[in-house]
Formats: C-alpha cells, sequence, structure tokens
C-alpha cells in the first residue's frame, strides 16, 4: 500500500467539482498539485501551460500566473 511515505500516485484527496456533477466529468479522476509544499508543482503547471496554451489560452496565463507566485513565496522562504 503506498502512503505519504512512499512516492507514487494514491488516493489522498478528495476533490469536489462545483458544476458538471452530472455530466462527463462525473467519473473523472484528478491529480492535485500543492503549491506551498511541492518543488515540482511550479515546473509541472508551467509544462501543463505550454501544452494546452494553443487550446485554451486563459487557462495557460492562469497556471503560470500561480506558478509565478508559487516560486515567489519559494524564493522567499
Amino acid at each position: 500500500m503506498k502512503t505519504e511515505e512512499s512516492p507514487g500516485i494514491f488516493r489522498k484527496y478528495l476533490v469536489k467539482r462545483l458544476r458538471d456533477k452530472e455530466g462527463k466529468h462525473r467519473k473523472c479522476e484528478y491529480f492535485v498539485l500543492d503549491w506551498q509544499h511541492d518543488p515540482f508543482a511550479v515546473p509541472a503547471a508551467r509544462a501543463y501551460a505550454d501544452a494546452c496554451a494553443e487550446k485554451f489560452p486563459e487557462l495557460a496565463a492562469d497556471l503560470r500566473f500561480q506558478a509565478a507566485k508559487a516560486e515567489e513565496r519559494w524564493k522567499s522562504s
């Protein structure tokens, strides 16, 4: 069984979708990024932003903004 101490994907969070509860996303799986503690969250978000930028430019911009804020917090701590 995977735990916090053994890296890997395992059920750790419960994500509640606010919209489309009964639609196509009802049974989707999600991956959570921890902006405060995970040093890999910033490069992961930037890679996702690069990947989705053409189709979803606003999402890409939001991710880059959040990544920059998180990076600033990491530098100042």
